[in-house]
């Protein structure tokens, strides 16, 4: 005789209803395995009756589980697709329909590498500086792709060290920027001549191993961080900013507009009283309106293409405003001061640790934390103490000072830069940059003066 006595609940509390999963108010709510579970054995019951084996050995428990683990897969993959459908939640090949919905298609990395510089020739106590951003491409050679790459680093070639190993990263993004397997390699001759004074001296530049990396993709952190600052109108300031930052060599970039834009807010445009007298003394009806862009470049891009052979920043920056503009409104685009920064101070290691290491740990440190300021952004003495506080090995910091070298004039004038000025603070004193103004910091900067004594 079939037992008719009506099923039991699961032991435990009520789980809440079926209705307070998936898509809801809050977003999606992702059904657990353990209700998943708990599901099963409560249909289990009601089919075979209350008394029906379901312990952890009977058959039927066994099969329950297995089906319970590939409806919570489903469940998974239905919480997946939900998210991918926004930006700050998809990932993989969803976060890039996305962007190509956007118009922003996942960017390519560039190809990055190791070369050794060797001078020769250079004559007897005399060194040659090859900077960071220094131009290198391949040997032109018929039917051969001709690849440009820059140095992420500088060197000094002396006859003590006639050689030094740098980084480099490709100028072109994508597989264009792999330069072939056994390709020679050369310093851009045009661009060596206007920023390096080699006199007899020469120098020769050697892959050490593969320099690749232009296949992959951007990930998807960096890729969410672009589409999420893509602009929703045509003309603001972030609008234009957005498409500058995107420009290859271009490091940071600051719009200058007194007005605030052909969507301003001024008060004096609601007070204007129209054909009653003239708005400026100086400007005339139908005149253009103009505004400031000030761009800063990564280190060695050239601004102008009698720079060097390598793709100048000007020129793009020229056209990717052109299309962005509207009409009668032009941009008066300057170089920003680049100030080198330094810094002196003692530190004190604990014993039993190498100081040349801590050194070069810490430098390196303030090199990365500068290389992110932008424009306007100074040094605050707290952050590199903190940076040199937090090396393995530094018992303290003591007498720091941050140095600054006096700005490369860049014809502007926002901020009140003043040329030719190079002074060290006094300590605790931060160091403040005016608003055409940017930091860089080179490792081998006369204004670094780092002293490491025991504890």
């Amino acid at each position: 005789m079939t037992d008719q006595t009506p099923p039991t609940r699961p032991v435990g509390p009520d789980p809440p209803a079926d209705d307070g999963y998936g898509v809801t108010a809050d977003g999606f709510v992702l059904k657990g395995i353990d209700r998943i579970v708990a599901d099963q054995q409560a249909r289990a019951r009601a089919m075979f009756g209350s008394d029906v084996d379901l312990s952890s050995g009977s058959a039927l428990r066994k099969v329950l589980d297995a089906a319970a683990i590939h409806v919570h897969e489903l469940w998974r993959a239905l919480e997946n697709q939900y998210y991918a459908n926004f930006v700050t939640t998809a990932q993989g090949e969803a976060l890039t329909l996305l962007g190509l919905d956007l118009g922003r298609p996942r960017r390519q990395l560039w190809a990055t590498g190791e070369v050794v510089l060797a001078v020769q020739d250079q004559g007897p106590d005399r060194a040659v500086v090859v900077p960071q951003g220094a131009a290198v491409r391949t040997v032109p050679a018929a039917g051969k792709p001709l690849v440009e790459l820059r140095t992420t680093a500088s060197a000094t070639l002396d006859a003590a060290s006639p050689t030094a190993t740098v980084g480099v990263r490709a100028v072109e993004r994508g597989p264009g920027g792999n330069p072939p397997d056994g390709a020679d390699l050369e310093l851009e001759p045009h661009w060596a001549e206007v920023h390096l004074a080699l006199g007899p001296a020469t120098v020769t530049v050697t892959a050490q191993g593969p320099i690749t990396g232009g296949e992959l993709d951007e990930p998807d952190d960096a890729h969410r961080a672009r589409l999420l600052g893509v602009p929703r109108t045509v003309w603001t300031q972030d609008a234009v900013l957005s498409e500058l930052l995107d420009i290859p060599g271009v490091r940071d970039a600051a719009l200058f507009d007194p007005l605030g834009g052909i969507d301003t807010s001024n008060a004096a445009f609601n007070t204007y009283a129209f054909g009653q007298h003239q708005f400026t003394a100086g400007r005339q009806t139908g005149s253009p309106y103009f505004f400031d862009i000030v761009v800063a470049v990564e280190p060695g891009w050239p601004w102008l293409p009698e720079d060097g052979d390598v793709p100048a920043v000007r020129p793009a920056v020229v056209d990717v405003v052109r299309q962005w503009r509207p009409v009668s409104i032009f941009p008066d685009l300057r170089p920003a001061n680049q100030v080198d920064v330094g810094l002196r101070a003692t530190l004190v290691v604990e014993p039993g640790h190498d100081a040349d290491a801590i050194r070069g740990e810490i430098l390196d440190a303030v090199h990365t934390a500068v290389g992110r300021l932008r424009l306007g952004r100074g040094l605050l003495h707290s952050d590199l103490v903190l940076t040199a506080r937090s090396v393995a090995g530094v018992a303290d910091v003591q007498n720091l000072r941050l140095r600054r070298g006096a700005p490369v004039f860049g014809e502007v004038g926002h901020g009140g830069a003043v040329y030719g000025d190079a002074r060290e603070l006094s300590v605790g004193e931060n160091l403040a940059l005016a608003a055409d103004e940017i930091a860089a910091f080179d490792l081998d900067s006369p204004l670094i003066d780092l002293q490491v004594v025991n504890s």
